[in-house]
């Protein structure tokens, strides 16, 4: 069976850090080890052979040896084999129904849960009777618009004017057509539109990805499983790291620096503080796009890209010179890459765990103190997708991102009522502070971390 993306994409950070991930790596599991030894987390995992490839779920363990595979979420599974995967299975808003398919092979008793768990437990069902986990068709087809309106005002610019000026302002158009197919595809391969068909929901995300975005949606995705359900993880043994947070260009936790060992590595760490903006800002672009289609298989994925650089290529064969076709692309991809900030600042100084110690932690608190939020008026939030709160996205995955600002002042609530810092700045103030969190990381940065 191929490899999928992600594992290729796992591989592919061991190959740049120059080392190689260990046997099966880490999408296939981990903890098999401790799994096939029959102990997780202190607790007896029924095993009789050794071979069986269990996960908990409200104290009960099931028997996921013949599922891997097939499991719709990708391979995230295979990093709870042994351990209990009870919050990330419901934050999903799997369908408990699933479970009556598979019978329980044995039961274990669950850790004490963290006192803030129960209370954002009822915040998911007091949520859920507001309807915050129910499609907005009529919302859907207004932000539809809204990407095509700008589309074709980019074709109006190019095609109707010969000012070079209203071309680059085009350009600009653009990366707004870019950002906003890429805010859609999320929602789409998030499973927040069609919600129970997975189909039309991938079909969607494929175009608005693929197509308008010029990105694998299907990679993103295989990526993005892994970074919500295990945000900020670092495994230095399996030389895995959550893929969305990994750069080999800068190292922004001192739980990373046992992954790079050469001296390029040394040298673009040590001026990371310095390198940070222009990377994002004039590179980012060029490398998601190129990243998502290296080892890219799926066909859905190359028909939508061929749609977007077909459009692409008629777009830019109106413009008079190579040198303009050029500079509109550079402009296009600098303007898109500053959207990239917004998601980078949301998790970079923030808390990192190494693997042991997320099984150990409270789901619900880790995704608190490994995010931030943006503050920005109400009429911003359709610059920032929504996901300038990105908590309470992280808490509550597939909660409509129109919902969010609504659930903030109530996550407010639990996190104050149990002393959880509830981290929110201004988007200027997020900016110092990854910097200054990348320069002291750069400063305290060695090749040998011991």
């Amino acid at each position: 069976m191929p490899p999928t993306t992600t594992e290729v994409r796992q591989r592919s950070i061991a190959t740049e850090i120059g080392d190689q991930p260990a046997a099966n790596g880490h999408a296939n599991g981990f903890t098999k080890e401790r799994a096939a030894n029959g102990v997780a987390n202190g607790h007896l995992v029924p095993s009789e052979d050794g071979k069986r490839k269990l996960v908990g779920v409200d104290g009960f363990w099931y028997d996921v040896t013949d599922f891997i595979d097939k499991h719709p979420g990708g391979p995230i599974i295979g990093s709870f084999i042994g351990e209990d995967a009870t919050h990330v299975f419901h934050a999903y808003g799997h369908d408990p129904k699933i479970l009556k398919h598979r019978k329980p092979v044995g039961t274990y008793a669950m850790r004490e849960r963290h006192p803030a768990d129960k209370d954002f437990d009822e915040l998911k069902k007091i949520f859920e009777e507001r309807g915050y986990f129910e499609t907005d068709f009529v919302w859907y087809v207004k932000k539809s618009l809204v990407v095509f309106a700008l589309w074709m005002t980019v074709w109006f610019l190019v095609t109707q004017f010969s000012a070079w000026y209203m071309h680059y302002l085009g350009a600009f158009v653009l990366a707004f057509v870019w950002q906003q197919s890429g805010f859609i595809m999320h929602d789409f391969m998030h499973s927040q539109v069609f919600r129970t068909n997975r189909k039309k929901d991938e079909a969607g995300g494929t175009f608005f990805g693929a197509a308008m975005f010029g990105i694998s949606a299907h990679w993103w995705q295989d990526e993005h499983i892994f970074h919500h359900g295990m945000t900020n993880v670092v495994d230095v043994a399996n030389r895995w790291v959550d893929p969305q947070m990994w750069e080999v260009s800068w190292a922004q936790n001192e739980k990373l620096f046992p992954l790079f060992t050469t001296t390029m590595h040394y040298i673009f760490i040590k001026i990371q503080h310095i390198t940070f903006i222009p990377v994002v800002t004039f590179i980012g672009r060029y490398e998601i796009v190129t990243d998502s289609f290296r080892r890219e298989k799926r066909w859905q994925e190359w028909v939508g890209a061929a749609f977007h650089w077909t459009w692409m290529c008629c777009l830019l064969s109106y413009l008079p010179t190579w040198r303009e076709v050029g500079i509109f692309y550079l402009i296009a991809a600098s303007v898109e890459g500053i959207f990239h900030f917004q998601l980078i600042l949301s998790h970079y100084c923030k808390a990192f765990l190494n693997i042991d110690e997320f099984h150990r932690d409270s789901w619900y608190k880790f995704q608190i103190d490994s995010n931030m939020n943006l503050n920005t008026y109400w009429f911003m939030d359709w610059y920032y997708g929504g996901l300038n709160f990105h908590i309470e996205h992280h808490l509550f995955p597939k909660m409509a991102r129109k919902y969010l600002r609504h659930a903030s002042p109530l996550v407010k609530e639990v996190c104050a009522k149990h002393d959880i810092e509830y981290d929110s700045q201004s988007f200027v103030e997020a900016l110092v502070t990854t910097l200054a969190h990348l320069k002291k990381a750069g400063t305290h940065f060695t090749l040998d971390p011991r």
